[in-house]
């Protein structure tokens, strides 16, 4: 079985990630050789995303990897890390969201008197906003506390450069941070993942069904909320259970005629653009 480190070395569009991954893989050795008397805090990461990167997926890997290192940051809670949402707030309202977020730190320490892990909170709101007292303030709150989490921070520049530059500057007066920019898998590297994927359970995609699956793709990320891997790995799985519920089902090698619903003008693609059509409707 793969290793953490092997499996993030391995993700697409994450150069700069798999460097400073590499820096804390030689910093956990040098701990280990060299015992120090006082603990090195890791810095956070300010990270520029875009959508179908697998942001979820990077986050298991990373607290996987750390978690297994021992020696550079410890994990309490009932989740090793929490993502959050961070909405915008006028300035001439409640700052809610402050509390929100506390909330969702109890969540995740369950039990536990705190918590100890990965922070993920997606600030994309707040570009434009990033100097205004509230944000200020959660800054503040952040640096507070970010002893006991690896705080990745994460915006989108795709439409805001200019602020998201900003932000970066002005988080930096807050806590320590590191760069990072997560590219977003081409169409062909996610079907290379669904092939791997469904690989696991015995499946080979022939040409045209990688063909087929390309275009389907295509449609499918052109949607607001289409979530990177985790999207495909839900398409692969209805794929196997599609395949494994009919009686009739033979072989391992998968076509383009065994996937009809899952093609681009098929059953499976229609439903899912149309339901998260309704999400955008009813505010879900």
């Amino acid at each position: 079985m793969e290793s953490y480190y092997d499996r993030l070395m391995n993700l697409k569009g994450a150069d700069e990630l798999k460097a400073i991954v590499k820096k804390w893989e030689t910093l956990s050795y040098n701990i280990e050789k060299h015992p120090l008397d006082a603990p090195i805090v890791l810095p956070d990461l300010f990270l520029y995303t875009q959508s179908g990167n697998g942001n979820t997926t990077v986050l298991s890997l990373l607290a996987g990897f750390l978690e297994s290192k021992k020696n550079l940051m410890s994990f309490y809670g009932n989740v090793k890390f929490l993502e959050f949402k961070l909405d915008y707030c006028p300035p001439n309202s409640k700052f809610s969201e402050i509390y929100r977020f506390m909330d969702a730190v109890r969540v995740a320490a369950g039990f536990r008197n705190e918590f100890r892990g990965i922070v993920r909170i997606n600030a994309n709101d707040w570009l434009g906003h990033q100097k205004e007292r509230y944000f200020l303030e959660f800054l503040s709150y952040l640096d507070a506390n970010t002893k006991n989490w690896l705080v990745i921070l994460t915006v989108s520049n795709a439409h805001k450069p200019e602020d998201a530059k900003e932000m970066e500057s002005v988080v930096s007066m807050y806590l320590r941070i590191e760069t990072v920019t997560l590219a977003a898998p081409t169409d062909s590297e996610f079907v290379d993942y669904a092939a791997e994927f469904l690989e696991k359970y015995g499946f080979r995609l022939d040409d045209s069904a990688k063909t087929a699956l390309l275009e389907s793709i295509a449609v499918l990320r052109k949607n607001k909320y289409f979530n990177g891997y985790h999207t495909i790995a839900d398409l692969c799985n209805d794929i196997v259970y599609s395949i494994f519920s009919k009686s009739e089902a033979t072989g391992t090698v998968i076509t383009a005629d065994m996937i009809g619903d899952f093609l681009a003008d098929g059953d499976y693609i229609k439903r899912t653009v149309m339901k998260s059509k309704q999400r955008v409707t009813l505010g879900f």
